[in-house]
């Protein structure tokens, strides 16, 4: 059942052929224009955050073809509008269970924006510039195992944030917020350890980095402390948000019945 809802959320998503086409091309773009940013950057500060100038490039480019997937800039979960027009009442009782229902949304919605965005902007950004490829078979196999776990982490911080709708009037302020903290402070934008003394300390303790720098520190061999450390970090992080996702989703549930009467 769970596997169902998955398979008929990618569907949905490709019914939508303009859409994709057009995502192709915008991510497209913005590899070519962050790489030659990134080669630019390096060019004149050799070395910078730790990186060299391939490292950097690789970083920039595979990284940002992860962007979409993992919903880095927010959003992908409706939960709050449905939860203002009333119609969050027939999730309640579908049979798969209402955390676990969004969760198979989510999965069947990275799919296809792995497949249809991440992959084709990535294989471009190889064709253009000259990135690194993982050192071992083991580093494939840490990376994608990172995938994984970084997907969990990133639905974990967007579902509680709709899970804020049960509690507000407009949760789009606290939606906005998120956004903007998840971008910065996942490695979207720069790595995270351009971040200075405290600043950095606490990027690199949060959730948000679990999302894009751990995925991209574990291609390029870079992670503190080696890969099973950067690993047990991601799933730390996504067993505490789906417990966490879990108990507020009952008081959120409970909260609703009391208003719906």
């Amino acid at each position: 059942m769970w596997c169902a809802v998955a398979s008929a959320a990618a569907r949905r998503l490709l019914c939508y052929r303009a859409t994709v086409a057009a995502s192709i091309l915008s991510s497209i773009i913005l590899i070519v224009l962050r790489g030659h940013v990134a080669l630019a950057v390096w060019a004149e500060r050799p070395d910078l955050a730790g990186y060299d100038s391939t490292a950097a490039i690789t970083f920039t480019v595979l990284g940002q073809s992860l962007v979409t997937t993992f919903a880095v800039f927010g959003g992908m979960i409706d939960m709050p509008w449905r939860i203002r027009n009333g119609s969050i009442e027939v999730d309640l009782v579908r049979p798969v269970g209402f955390q676990r229902w969004w969760l198979g949304l989510e999965v069947g919605r990275a799919a296809v924006y792995f497949a249809s965005r991440a992959v084709p902007a990535a294989v471009v950004g190889a064709l253009l510039f000259d990135l690194r490829r993982p050192a071992s078979t083991g580093a494939c196999a840490a990376f994608a195992a990172s995938l994984g776990l970084a997907l969990l982490v990133s639905f974990g911080l967007r579902y509680l944030v709709g899970l804020s709708a049960f509690w507000m009037t407009d949760a789009r302020g606290v939606q906005a917020v998120s956004a903007l903290v998840m971008m910065f402070f996942s490695g979207a934008v720069l790595p995270l350890s351009l971040f200075p003394g405290p600043l950095g300390t606490i990027a690199g303790l949060a959730p948000f980095g679990a999302v894009v720098q751990v995925p991209m520190d574990l291609y390029l061999g870079t992670a503190d402390g080696g890969a099973l450390q950067a690993l047990a970090f991601q799933a730390v992080w996504a067993v505490l948000l789906l417990l966490s996702a879990r108990a507020l989703t009952t008081a959120g549930l409970r909260r609703l019945v009391v208003q719906g009467g």
